[in-house]
This record gives structure tokens, sequence and C-alpha cells, in this order.
């Protein structure tokens, strides 16, 4: 997955320069690709730039390097804009300003890769997913048994009685026992050292779902799946990041569909107008979410902190932008902020719901 974001991001950049470093041919020389007759720098029929690119090599490899990493003032126009004016690009853009603007979906495509880049690239070297696992030896996350917790808590119990104990100390331990209690559990011998005991495992299913024959055999079926990505939660979380880019790409044209709906019976508006506004909307959560990353990793800001700035964000910038975009109402527009909302939340459960099917079938 990360050759086709390094293509994407590298066919991304591709029309964000203006071709102003390469040198063109004399004014009122005939078009190498129609015939046209050039009068400046572009052939006003088809386009292409009137640049004879028949010169020494070293000029034609500075040439090159400088389009490449000289991003021309529609970037610089665009992205602030974007990110700190919600919707007065998308309703410039549809109200037929457009030279000023990058192209949304090119844009989208560069947020996009530059965001996934960010979680596996400096995820990987800041060791966010090293522990990608359920931990099944106590602590945060921990599943434990049944015998075990009790025994846990009885322990801690004991240490909470020494009358020497320090106030730091037993704040520790008093938190380490409510999230003891509060820790998922199994019965006893159904996992041991990271394995499920497939046997164990459908006792306990047949005693509590008191299924037989044919039901009971799909239960054990089922239950051998989430077995196997249990056992192999590496495989599990290969396959997430395998696919997550693949479907976050799904995210903006459902988007569009939910635009259309709330705005059906609005004159005026078309499917176009709600895909450019679903681009730019990805684009801003995408461009957020990298800065909220990278703050996290180098400026050392709690998780919780930059996840409620994120939200608080996010839900005031759908509002302003369905505000300024479709001249919304602040009633309708906070009615519609909510409903797509709620839905985007669902379509997210589903497409995670979706990478987890996935997951047992491939596994």
């Amino acid at each position: 997955m990360s050759h086709e974001l390094e293509v994407a991001g590298a066919a991304s950049l591709g029309g964000l320069t203006s071709g102003e470093h390469h040198q063109v041919e004399r004014p009122g020389e005939p078009c190498r690709n129609c015939g046209t007759i050039v009068a400046e720098r572009y052939c006003t029929r088809c386009g292409q730039l009137a640049s004879n690119f028949h010169r020494p090599f070293f000029s034609l490899i500075m040439s090159s390097l400088a389009d490449t990493f000289a991003l021309d003032s529609r970037l610089w126009r665009t992205v602030p804009m974007l990110l700190f004016r919600p919707g007065r690009v998308t309703r410039n853009y549809l109200d037929g300003k457009r030279a000023r603007y990058v192209p949304p979906f090119r844009l989208f495509l560069l947020a996009s890769v530059l965001f996934f880049l960010t979680v596996f690239g400096l995820g990987d070297r800041l060791g966010w997913y090293a522990d990608w696992k359920l931990n099944l030896n106590g602590g945060e996350g921990a599943i434990v048994s049944e015998a075990d917790r009790t025994a846990a808590l009885a322990e801690m119990q004991g240490q909470l009685a020494d009358p020497d104990l320090t106030p730091e100390a037993k704040a520790a331990i008093e938190a380490a026992m409510a999230q003891m209690e509060t820790a998922p559990t199994v019965p006893d011998g159904v996992i041991s050292e990271g394995k499920v005991d497939r046997h164990a495992l459908n006792e306990v299913l047949d005693e509590q779902t008191g299924m037989t024959g044919a039901e009971a055999e799909k239960v054990h079926q089922a239950a051998d799946r989430v077995a196997n990505v249990f056992e192999n939660q590496d495989r599990f979380g290969a396959r997430l990041r395998e696919w997550a880019p693949r479907f976050s790409l799904l995210f903006a044209p459902l988007l569009a569909l939910m635009l259309t709906g709330l705005y059906a019976w609005r004159r005026g508006v078309y499917v176009y107008d709600h895909v450019i506004t679903a681009l730019h909307f990805q684009t801003f959560v995408y461009g957020l979410s990298t800065l909220l990353l990278l703050a996290a990793a180098f400026l050392h800001v709690p998780p919780a902190w930059l996840a409620t700035t994120g939200s608080a964000w996010g839900i005031w910038y759908l509002y302003r932008q369905l505000r300024v975009t479709y001249a919304t109402g602040p009633v309708m527009a906070g009615l519609r902020t909510s409903i797509l909302l709620i839905l985007g939340i669902t379509v997210l459960f589903l497409l995670g719901i979706g990478l987890v099917v996935l997951s047992f079938l491939l596994t």
C-alpha cells in the first residue's frame, strides 16, 4: 500500500505547478501538438506548454526539479482558506472562480496521501503500533480469566491494608483495582499463552447458548474464526493498514450522497456541488488529522486533548461549511450537521465492521 500512496502523491503534485521554470520557444511559432500558432506560453487550442525540451541535459534536469518542488501560488491560496474559512473555497469554486484554487480532487488526493504517510510512516518510527494486540498479561486492555481477576483483586486489597503505604502508592493500587474490575474476562482454561482452546471455548458457548446440532455447529465455526483473528492479531493489524486507505476513499462519495439527500429539494443545487463540498470537507479532515498527529508526535500534546479539540473543530467546521456553501440558516445548518454526524459515524462503524469481516474471511 505504501507504493500506491507514493505513486498517488507524485501524481497529485504534478498539477500544482505553473510550468514557469521551463523555457519556451519564440512567440508566434506553431504548437508542436496541434499546429496552432502560440502567442505566449500555452497553446490556446490544446493547452500544451510551448517548451523546447531539446536542450542541455543539466538544464533539463534543473527545470524538472524546479517544476517538481516549486508549488505555485494556488496551493498557498487554497490550503489556509480551506482550513480556517469553512466553505469559502467551496463557494468560490462553485461560483466559477476555479483558476485561483487547486482542483478539489487533486487536493483531496494529496491530503489523503500526506495523512496516511504520517499515520503509517511516522507511526512505525515512533512505535505507535508496537502494542496493537489485546493484552493478556494485565494492565490496560487486559483480558484475564475470572479466577485470575479474583486472585488479583484479593492481592491488591491486601496491599491496601498496609499501614505504611504512601498516598501515591495507594492511589496507584486503587487505580489498578478499578481497571481490573472492569477488565473483560474469559472462563478459565479458554485462553492460555495467547492461544485459544477451541474445545473449551465450544463447551462454554454450548452452555451459555443452549444450542445443539446444526445451530451449535454454526456458532462453533464463527467462534473459530474469531479465535483465528485473536491468535493472528498481527495479520489483522496489517490488513487494517492495507485496507483503511481504500475504505476511506469511499467516504467522500458517500458524504456526497448524504448531502444530495439532505438538499434534494433545494433548487439550483446539483450533485456536482455536493461532490465538491464532500471532497473539500474530507480534505479538511485529512489536513486537520495530520496536524494533530504531528502535534502528538513532536509536541507531546495529550491525545485526549487533541481528540477533543479535533472533534469540536470538525463539528464547527461542518456547520460553517453548510452555512457558507449552501447559504443555509443557522437552525437548518445545525439540524443537517447533526444528521450528517449521525450518518457519518454509522458509515464509519459499518466500514470498520467491513474491515473486521474482511480479516475473518482472509485470515
